[in-house]
């Protein structure tokens, strides 16, 4: 019987370590999937306007909406809801989004009422726009 016991308590163990790895592998899949969204949401340009300085000819992927703070291209901070804006392009329309253009922004409230001024009713922000890629001008 002890033995017995004594073989279930290592299996319990070693499964235990089984499991504690496949967490810690999953851990830095996700961080590593962080990062490679980080880096490519970086380079997404956001402009408030139909034109990209630099950027005159791009192709109209679809609109994308994703939530903000107050201004559409914020980067600082940490947005609860859900996707920021930048975010939002890439999982929608992949590595191929470079800019998002004709940028807007919305207070949604919380709850049913009528909102006077943002700020002073509980609710967030929400910002749109059109992603687009660059194309190559001819010249």
């Amino acid at each position: 019987m002890k033995r017995i016991v004594l073989a279930l308590a290592i299996a319990a163990m070693f499964s235990g370590c089984a499991e504690e790895k496949r967490v810690d592998q999953d851990v830095v899949r996700l961080q590593q999937q962080q990062d490679e969204l980080r880096a490519d949401i970086k380079k997404i340009q956001v402009v408030s306007r139909d034109k990209v300085k630099g950027h005159p000819d791009y192709t109209r992927l679809g609109p994308v909406q994703g939530y903000c703070f107050n201004i559409p291209d914020s980067t600082s901070g940490q947005v609860v809801h859900g996707d920021g804006l930048r975010a939002a392009a890439n999982r929608k329309y992949g590595d191929q989004v470079d800019a998002i253009v004709n940028t807007q922004i919305y207070f949604v409230p919380d709850d049913e009422a009528p909102v006077i001024e943002p700020y002073t009713e509980n609710g967030y922000f929400e910002c749109a726009g059109t992603a687009v890629h660059f194309t190559p001008s001819a010249q």
